[in-house]
């Protein structure tokens, strides 16, 4: 073997050795990091929409109180309100102004930068919601994938938020208002991103704090679960969640 053959040769068993200590677990944190950003951009970026479009077509504003719906039909079918078919009988009553050739430009721009932003959004979602499973099975089941990426990009990895208590796990998310109330500024968090499960935030304000603790009760086995062990026990969880929420539900 010549001194080329073994130069690819180390190469390949280098590049080999790094593709398979990859650590997904930062990758699915990394990308609902950047999730989560571009989240934030586009809620901010079709708040100024909406206040621009409104001086035109302010009915369809009002319509159509679903973001990603309002910058779809406006992508559709344009920005004139003439030429919003689905919408024609509320555009020919609509109190709204004309726009001029620049107003259009400038609406057209911004509709066609934040479609681009949904659709980034959309795809890095679909990454994390095809991956998570694999990585944390009982977690991603627990959560939802988005909600278990969140959870693992904030402890600083699935080990991290395995070794945590139940009650630091409730509170990821909330450090912010946890600083305020130490400094006596506010009153003390019940919960930090568990809210966003719908167990959580389904149930009356007066409940969430006890539906939370059991959820990061839960949380935490399921990370022990997925980082030392090697079984599903993601129905068994996700059954005593149900029953809990059945529990803590009004009559």
């Amino acid at each position: 073997m010549d001194k080329d053959q073994l130069r690819e040769k180390a190469i390949s068993r280098t590049r080999n050795e790094l593709e398979s200590s990859v650590d997904r677990d930062d990758l699915l944190a990394k990308a609902v990091k950047q999730h989560d950003e571009l989240e934030n951009d586009i809620r901010n970026q079709v708040e100024t929409l909406r206040d621009w479009y409104s001086v035109h077509f302010p009915e369809l504003e009002s319509e159509l109180s679903d973001d990603d719906r309002f910058v779809q039909v406006l992508q559709k079918h344009g920005v004139e309100r003439s030429e919003i078919e689905p919408f024609s009988e509320m555009a020919a009553k609509s109190t709204g102004s004309m726009i001029s050739v620049s107003d259009r430009e400038m609406i057209e721009g911004v509709v066609d930068s934040v479609s681009s932003m949904i659709q980034v959004r959309d795809s890095i979602e679909e990454y994390v919601r095809n991956n998570a499973a694999g990585e944390f099975e009982n977690l991603s089941s627990l959560l939802g994938p988005l909600l278990a990426s969140r959870l693992v990009s904030l402890a600083g990895g699935l080990e991290e938020l395995a070794q945590m208590p139940a009650s630091t796990v409730q509170m990821l998310g909330a450090e912010k208002a946890l600083f305020r109330h130490l400094k006596g500024n506010g009153s003390s968090p019940k919960h930090g991103v568990l809210f966003e499960h719908r167990f959580v935030k389904d149930l009356p304000e007066d409940r969430r704090g006890k539906m939370a603790r059991f959820l990061a009760n839960k949380t935490v086995i399921a990370a022990r679960v997925d980082q030392y062990g090697d079984e599903d026990k993601s129905e068994k969880l996700n059954k005593e969640l149900e029953d809990k929420y059945s529990d803590l539900s009004p009559e």
